[in-house]
């Protein structure tokens, strides 16, 4: 056990530890060699060493059974208990991280994710329906992205998703695509008419003529400014604007707009 917490102690203290272990053993050994045993010490050496172990393997059971606690209650604290997804106040904080580090370059979809008519559903089905449709869109959404990406539970029947590091409309339509499929498999299977509405907001990184990309961060030395400019609060009111839109006029598909993101001001092709 000493050894497997090495990492987690300085040397003074796993050298000094090492040593009530091992100095009374060894002068054991040197006094039974040297001189014969003393049953008085060698009942001492016994005793504190059983006494050591005792109290090193209860620290032992002590220290992971309040780390498993720190654990499940950072858990608990960080996701929705119904469906296992990052709560909204979880999910927004590593959304906005993520946006705050974005340059130029850099690229994301952001989109909002809603039940079509839940209320409906409630009312025809009974709650505990509505509560496995939740459960049944968190489960698809989880799957058909990456774990890198950040899905949270926004409220409710609506759902928040931000997909990293891609931009692109084919993905966009791929990935929805096999959404909308598994959802209507699903719904079909249980003989209730369910489905989902998406609003989406995009955001590309900024290019110039010739589809090249401009200059470099301003870490790379060469003064060159390239951040992004992209506003979180902003992308999260185009995405639900652009839901809005779908459930207004074609529910049970997605509508997507453009995040326009200006160009750094001292912005140089390459």
């Amino acid at each position: 056990m000493l050894i497997s917490y090495r990492k987690n102690l300085d040397r003074i203290t796993f050298l000094s530890v090492m040593s009530f272990s091992v100095l009374p053993v060894l002068a054991t050994i040197y006094q039974a060699l040297a001189y014969g045993f003393s049953l008085q010490c060698l009942a001492i050496v016994i005793s504190t060493q059983i006494m050591f172990i005792m109290d090193t393997v209860e620290l032992n059971l002590r220290f992971y059974s309040q780390q498993a606690a720190y654990e499940k209650a950072r858990y608990e604290a960080e996701h929705d208990g119904m469906t296992g997804l990052l709560n909204k106040e979880a999910g927004y904080k590593r959304m906005r991280k993520y946006f705050d580090r974005m340059d130029s370059h850099d690229e994301a979809i952001l989109m909002f994710v809603d039940i079509d008519d839940f209320k409906t559903i409630n009312d025809t089905y009974g709650h505990t329906v509505g509560d496995f449709w939740i459960r049944e869109v968190a489960s698809q959404l989880r799957h058909i992205y990456w774990q890198d990406d950040i899905i949270c539970r926004y409220g409710g029947d609506e759902f928040i998703a931000l997909i990293r590091n891609t931009a692109s409309e084919q993905v966009l339509e791929t990935t929805l695509g096999m959404f909308f499929q598994q959802l209507t498999r699903a719904s079909e299977q249980h003989g209730q008419d369910v489905h989902c509405s998406v609003g989406v907001c995009r955001i590309a990184a900024i290019r110039i003529s010739g589809n090249r990309d401009i200059s470099r961060n301003t870490d790379g030395g060469n003064g060159e400014d390239t951040r992004g400019g992209v506003d979180f609060g902003q992308c999260v009111k185009q995405a639900d604007l652009a839901l809005y839109e779908t459930k207004r006029f074609n529910k049970g598909t997605f509508t997507v707009y453009n995040y326009d993101r200006p160009q750094p001001a001292s912005a140089i092709c390459t």
